[in-house]
């Protein structure tokens, strides 16, 4: 067995005759590089088969046909397939991606499925253990949402509505429904004038994929309107990992990095946006 290193870390290996280049986007970088390192042949062959390695990985759950990801059958989208890799780059267990699909394929809509993906290519919005993604959300200073101000988002609360009333037209982007969106989005909604007793907070919310109704396209697919999520964290620096582990209370950038693995509540309606009263009040009431 021999191989070379180049400069910016990638390997040239050659066993049995074959040459194999494996670079830091390799699913299994390190522990190519481990092997190497004990002169561990026998670990290092299957290492370097991408497919198999997936195979193993998720024990036959996922397959690779014509060189696509599938689950059931179902072609994995690209955003999926990334996350997939990075999580076996990160040394994840894979069992909170075969969750989050089995969550994913439970959504009765593919449209709200095909625009969540765009959703999920934005960074620093982890899965969680069973399944489900976190989000972020803009509120008041009292945890109350900033539309109509009744709804209330402190941690631990569980808000939903009837999927049916939730505006599924992603080429609207204020209307029913209930709001989280990507950090970039939340922090720029969010109002901060350094007074505690009225700025807005930031909060966390957990929500299911499958009860992802639609991906506004006002915001640069940077939002999220769905029918039910669960408020689980005050917001307290982005949340950098892959995957998130559920014994973490407090979430903060040193938190995450400690973590050693990757509905309905009363509000049945939520009121449609009227234009001139978020001019008014000089806030967009769309992450309600």
């Amino acid at each position: 067995m021999n191989y070379i290193v180049s400069g910016n870390g990638t390997m040239t290996i050659v066993v049995n005759n074959e040459s194999h280049t494996v670079g830091h986007d390799h699913p299994n970088y390190m522990a190519i590089k481990e092997c190497l390192g004990n002169n561990d042949e026998a670990t290092l062959i299957p290492l370097l088969d991408i497919p198999k390695s997936i195979l193993n990985y998720t024990e036959g759950k996922v397959d690779i046909k014509d060189g696509i990801l599938q689950y059931d059958d179902e072609e994995i989208h690209n955003a999926l397939t990334d996350r997939v890799m990075q999580m076996m780059r990160d040394g994840f267990p894979f069992k909170p991606m075969l969750n989050f699909l089995a969550n994913v394929l439970e959504n009765p809509s593919n449209r709200a499925v095909e625009e969540l993906y765009t959703f999920l290519e934005h960074k620093n919005l982890p899965i969680t253990e069973d399944g489900c993604f976190l989000a972020y959300k803009a509120v008041t200073h009292d945890y109350k949402d900033k539309w109509t101000g009744d709804i209330d988002n402190s941690v631990g609360q569980q808000v939903g509505m009837k999927r049916r009333k939730v505006n599924d037209n992603c080429d609207v982007g204020c209307s029913e429904g209930l709001h989280c969106g990507a950090i970039e989005y939340v922090e720029g909604y969010s109002r901060i004038t350094g007074d505690p007793n009225t700025d807005d907070k930031v909060v966390i919310v957990k929500v299911n994929p499958k009860d992802v109704v639609s991906v506004p396209l006002d915001s640069e697919c940077q939002k999220v309107r769905t029918c039910a999520y669960e408020v689980v964290a005050d917001y307290d620096g982005p949340l950098q990992q892959v995957v998130h582990h559920s014994d973490s209370k407090e979430w903060s950038q040193d938190d995450f990095a400690n973590f050693m693995a990757t509905l309905m509540g009363s509000n049945e309606d939520v009121e449609e946006c009227d234009e001139q009263d978020w001019t008014d009040h000089g806030y967009d009431p769309d992450l309600n």
